[in-house]
């Protein structure tokens, strides 16, 4: 199966969505309806949050395999193929090559509802919890959250409504509707 939710960051323009291969076969909308862990795609959510909490890009942590104990309870969370700089990185390496234990530290660093409340700035919704394995992108969410979430960041902090019908006309171009106001606000820092 297959899912596609493409939007347009300027203006909340739906461009297209495609919710699996065979609508006969399936009419489960796996676009909108369907919800998954979301892995590193949650980092950039992470890091907008560290900056806003006073890092830098060039903030560092060093990456190493690395045992946390939360609640006298181990996790030991790894990077992809166990692959570790064993030394100090920065945010955007860590970014760039998605080390899980620099996320991790990060994370916890900055206190785990610190993610959640960015999140839901970025319009996710549900029960999100603030649990440490956050970071790595546990949480369950659909294709049409996370694309929403991410015309936010490309559109600058600002969210567009999305917008599935733009006009309607009749076969000889008279116009029976025509959306001109677009719904838009700008996603502020939980701290303004």
């Amino acid at each position: 199966e297959t899912a596609v939710y493409a939007l347009d960051p300027n203006n909340g323009h739906v461009l297209s969505v495609i919710g699996g291969t065979n609508y006969e076969n399936s009419t489960f909308n796996r676009a909108v309806d369907a919800r998954r862990q979301i892995g590193s795609t949650i980092k950039p959510f992470l890091y907008l949050a560290a900056i806003e909490n006073g890092f830098t890009p060039a903030t560092t942590f060093k990456s190493e395999a690395t045992t946390f104990y939360i609640n006298n309870e181990a996790y030991s969370p790894r990077n992809y193929a166990d692959i570790y700089a064993d030394q100090d990185i920065s945010m955007v390496y860590a970014l760039a090559v998605s080390d899980n234990i620099y996320a991790m530290k990060t994370h916890l660093f900055l206190g785990t509802s610190v993610l959640v409340d960015t999140l839901k700035r970025f319009k996710i919704s549900g029960d999100i919890p603030s649990i440490p394995s956050l970071a790595l992108g546990t949480y369950e969410m659909s294709l049409q959250e996370l694309t929403t979430a991410y015309s936010i960041l490309a559109s600058g902090g600002i969210y567009y409504e999305p917008t599935l019908i733009t006009k309607i006309t009749t076969f000889d171009d008279k116009v029976l509707y025509e959306k001109k106001d677009y719904e838009k606000s700008r996603i502020a820092n939980s701290s303004d």
